[in-house]
């Protein structure tokens, strides 16, 4: 089938799976005051496939059928290509402002790498390589939407093995059967998991050499028996979307996997029992290049949603003459300038990888990854900064509609030219910057490639130093000679 429509992404998700909010199943995710927004914004994402001026920039002639599918699929033969799936990611990320972290492109833009490399899956079963390839196919012709859930329980992360109290809570292997690998246990923290099709499951931290049972990769529906999906609280469906614009849309929903002796099918199992063969997903298939650069085009996204609201307010508030103000407008647009800079050297200097398709440079997309978990929460610091006491005192819809509507229009009129207007904006940047909504975005920023101090330490031990060093060696000055008395 060709790239779906919203309305049927939307369809594909009343399939009986098992989601919880609050602590109650949820009937159909579309309709659930807390999940809907979510649903619908991806809905739109869909829905850009279709449109005249989106089109030709989210998709590409499917190999088989020659319709369109998404370009996030699609492998990169020349670093136009590569480029052009840049440009994709940029339209899928503008229709959000860059607020949802695990839109479809992302994990799409996985399951191509992984495809590109599935001799690597076939290392210790042959059938796997042949599945990850079918996979990729069906993935891609059928439009999935997928969210991954890789990290592990709390209590098997940092406990010392043996005392945690009651088995293990890691998800792993429990057995087989002739259909296919019997899984039990948890992943979380799955992005997107109420709303998604396919839940991809893979190792994040480093697995010792008696984890084998816990070197699993794999995809089931997430109507798959056995799995349920524990969502945390609601950002959204606390009210309207004029008081809550972002939380009310772009709320993704995080969730916990629970798996009770969950049967994966054999020819969706891609990985299995080799703790060696998982330590070295990343490294070997490249993942990490595609990953990054569907993630460093919407990180520059945001950076520019984050300064447009800032220069808004000032604007809207009288500020924007104030030199304090003007500073911290600029280290805004310096973040804006720097996140885009780091893409465009990355897409400019692609080149083909081991298996012979175009991929951005890894080691600078990396860096992009070790900055932004501090830029990012110091750019919400910096629109807190401009806002000031407006991000705290404004009108809401009720009050705009009540018997003050006069006086709250007349008090917020200024420099927009309405009050309703300015308390728009401030509604906007008070969700991003101030309430439950924006603190997620702050952490998921912060955290998004794993504990920041970790991330860069590793991004350091795999830097090519040498040409730096060089450079460094060849100003020494040398040593003088002793001079005898």
């Amino acid at each position: 089938m060709p790239a779906r429509t919203g309305k049927e992404f939307l369809e594909g998700l009343r399939d009986g799976r098992h989601v919880s909010v609050d602590g109650e199943v949820v009937d159909d995710v579309t309709t659930h005051p807390r999940l809907a927004g979510g649903a619908r914004a991806l809905a739109d994402l869909y829905d850009l496939q279709h449109r005249a001026e989106t089109s030709a920039l989210t998709t590409f002639p499917s190999p088989l059928s020659g319709e369109p599918v998404a370009r996030s699929y699609a492998l990169a033969r020349s670093q136009q290509e590569l480029i052009d799936r840049g440009r994709a990611f940029d339209t899928v990320a503008r229709a959000t402002g860059g607020l949802m972290g695990r839109s479809p492109d992302f994990l799409a833009t996985i399951l191509t790498s992984w495809a590109a490399a599935a001799d690597f899956f076939g290392r210790t079963d042959p059938r796997f390589a042949g599945n990850m390839r079918a996979y990729h196919e069906f993935a891609r012709e059928g439009d999935r939407c997928h969210s991954h859930a890789i990290s592990d329980p709390p209590r098997d992360r940092h406990v010392p093995a043996g005392e945690a109290p009651g088995p293990p809570l890691v998800l792993r292997e429990v057995g087989e059967t002739r259909e296919g690998v019997v899984v039990s246990g948890a992943k979380m923290l799955a992005t997107l998991a109420p709303f998604c099709d396919e839940l991809l499951i893979y190792p994040f931290r480093p697995l010792a050499p008696g984890d084998d049972d816990q070197a699993l990769a794999f995809a089931v529906p997430a109507a798959t028996p056995g799995l349920r999906l524990l969502c945390r609280d609601g950002l959204g469906g606390h009210g309207g979307r004029f008081d809550h614009p972002l939380a009310e849309r772009f709320d993704e929903m995080d969730a916990i996997c629970v798996f009770d002796e969950v049967v994966v099918p054999w020819d969706r199992v891609f990985m299995r029992g080799s703790a060696a063969q998982a330590n070295a997903l990343r490294r070997e298939t490249g993942m990490t290049s595609y990953a990054w650069h569907q993630a460093g085009v919407r990180a520059a996204v945001k950076a520019e949603l984050v300064f447009g609201i800032a220069s808004l307010l000032a604007d809207a508030g009288g500020k924007a003459a104030s030199p304090v103000i003007q500073d911290k407008l600029g280290e805004l647009a310096a973040y804006v300038e720097t996140t885009w800079a780091i893409v465009v050297a990355a897409e400019r200097t692609a080149a083909q990888d081991a298996f012979g398709w175009y991929v951005a440079s890894a080691q600078t997309l990396g860096a992009l990854g070790a900055v932004n978990s501090t830029l990012y929460p110091r750019a919400i610091e910096l629109l807190q900064l401009v806002g000031s006491s407006g991000l705290i005192m404004h009108p809401t819809e009720k009050d705009l509609e009540g018997g003050s509507a006069d006086y709250f229009e007349d008090y917020f009129r200024g420099r927009t030219g309405s009050g309703r207007e300015h308390a728009e904006l401030l509604k906007l940047a008070a969700d991003l910057a101030v309430h439950g909504f924006g603190g997620r975005q702050v952490l998921y920023e912060r955290f998004y490639l794993g504990q920041p101090e970790a991330f860069r330490a590793n991004y350091y031990k795999g830097y090519d130093a040498l040409r730096a060093q060089e450079l460094a060696r060849a100003l020494c000055v040398p040593s003088s000679p002793a001079v005898s008395a």
